[in-house]
């Protein structure tokens, strides 16, 4: 009898560590299958994309639009609207807002400003450093930018071109600067005193920032900021009032 009970003993204790041991094989394979699935279609999504620029929605005269390109991983977005400006209002609200009174009230994750390079008539070009607050736990982001703007003297129409100049000063501690920023602004005349807006956005966070956000949420975070954000910044009687003698108004 006693060799009998130490049998059933042995094999109920053998059961156990079995089916540990298999439990532990198909978490095993399951990651395993997990990573593999990941890279595949980490793989396929870069490998995705038409190319063209394709209609995300239309809401409250603001038409937004997404561009993925094969072999890249982030969407770039545009947005067109029109509006009642002056193409020096426009062109002053980048030139003239620049300034840490603009970043801590009409700007809500601005931190700081600095104006590196300030505007120059003889290269149409300045330099700005922008400090902007990240959610928890990402750091800051510095935006370190170069704009250079240029009107078609036929057509009246203005582009203004925001790259990244990542390296014109040293970087600081405690923020992450970022390297891909290649936006563009186009104010065309269409008239009646109205101004066509368009807003291409091609940015890249840098750091751990999961890319796959800009994606998701790309396309409404460009609505609300040329919707929401910017006519407040354009509403101001300096940048009504403003004239530069390289900007000419359509007739």
């Amino acid at each position: 009898m006693t060799d009998s009970v130490h049998n059933v003993g042995g094999d109920g204790a053998s059961v156990k560590p079995s089916r540990f041991r298999r439990l532990l094989r198909f978490a095993k394979y399951g990651l395993a299958f997990a990573i593999i699935g990941i890279f595949l279609g980490n793989v396929f999504w870069r490998m995705s994309g038409s190319n063209r620029w394709e209609l995300e929605f239309e809401r409250n005269g603001v038409k937004v639009y997404s561009l993925k390109e094969p072999g890249a991983y982030n969407k770039q977005f545009k947005a067109v609207m029109r509006g009642k400006f002056t193409l020096n209002q426009l062109v002053a609200g980048l030139i003239m807002n620049s300034t840490s009174e603009n970043c801590e009230k009409n700007i809500p994750q601005c931190m700081d400003v600095k104006v590196i390079q300030p505007w120059s008539d003889r290269t149409m070009t300045d330099t700005v450093l922008w400090k902007l607050e990240m959610p928890p736990p990402f750091s800051p982001r510095e935006s370190l930018i170069r704009s250079h703007i240029v009107q078609d003297p036929k057509t009246r129409a203005v582009v203004i071109d925001v790259m990244a100049a990542p390296n014109s000063v040293p970087r600081n501690p405690g923020a992450i600067r970022m390297t891909h920023f290649q936006n563009r602004w186009r104010y065309t005349p269409v008239g009646k005193g109205e101004v066509e807006i368009e807003f291409f956005q091609d940015i890249d966070m840098g750091g751990m920032f999961p890319d796959f956000l800009l994606n998701l949420g790309g396309a409404e975070e460009t609505y609300k900021f040329i919707h929401d954000q910017l006519p407040p910044l354009l509403d101001r009687d300096e940048l009504r009032r403003a004239k530069f003698d390289f900007i000419v108004e359509a007739e």
